[in-house]
Parts: C-alpha cells; sequence; structure tokens
C-alpha cells in the first residue's frame, strides 16, 4: 500500500476538486531506468484495471504495475529554499539517481 503524509494529502487537497482523483504512478525512463509520475484526473479517466485508495478524503487511483512498484512508498511534500514539490521515498528500489525523480528496481547488486 502506498501511504501520504500529512502534508502531501493537505498540498494534495488544495489542489482536488471532490470528483478528481490523483494518478500516481511508473512510467520508464528518467536516468536510472523508470520515472515516478503524478497527475490529477476527473473521474471519467479511471480505467477499468485501476486500484483506487482513499486516504483522508483524496482519491487515488494506480495501474496494477505501478501499484505493485510503488506498494512500500511514502510520498512527502517537501518545501525547501531552492525547490519545492512532492518526494518519493520508495522502499523498494535498488538505486535512485541525484534528482529524486527516477529510480531502478530488481537489477542485480
Amino acid at each position: 500500500m502506498i501511504n501520504l503524509t500529512e502534508n502531501a494529502i493537505d498540498k494534495l487537497k488544495t489542489a482536488l476538486d471532490p470528483t478528481d482523483y490523483v494518478r500516481i504512478g511508473v512510467v520508464s525512463g528518467g536516468c536510472s531506468g523508470f520515472s515516478y509520475s503524478l497527475a490529477i484526473e476527473e473521474d471519467e479517466d479511471k480505467r477499468e484495471n485501476d486500484i483506487i485508495v482513499e486516504l483522508q478524503d483524496v482519491k487515488i487511483c494506480m495501474d496494477p504495475i505501478s501499484a505493485n512498484m510503488l506498494s512500500e512508498t511514502i510520498i512527502d511534500y517537501v518545501e525547501t529554499l531552492a525547490s519545492s514539490g512532492f518526494k518519493f521515498d520508495n522502499q523498494k528500489a535498488d538505486r535512485t539517481c541525484g534528482c529524486g525523480t527516477s529510480f531502478s528496481q530488481g537489477c542485480p547488486k
């Protein structure tokens, strides 16, 4: 199961309409093999095989492959002097890049 911190939930609540979903996923690419994706979608954008989770009134949808790859991930919203944004702490990642937006999984160590 994916988890969101209070900061992440609060930030998403300010961006979402009541019928919106947050699509959290994994796409091929990035300097380590996979990149995280985060998007706001409307109810009609949900796909037949999506996994739907609701955390404190924030509706999340994920495709089954992304759900498996992100099952132990904690998503936080972080603000620093230099930047702000969502940070993924993926316990299943074997390696992450310096930018924090891409990772690898299942590679030999």
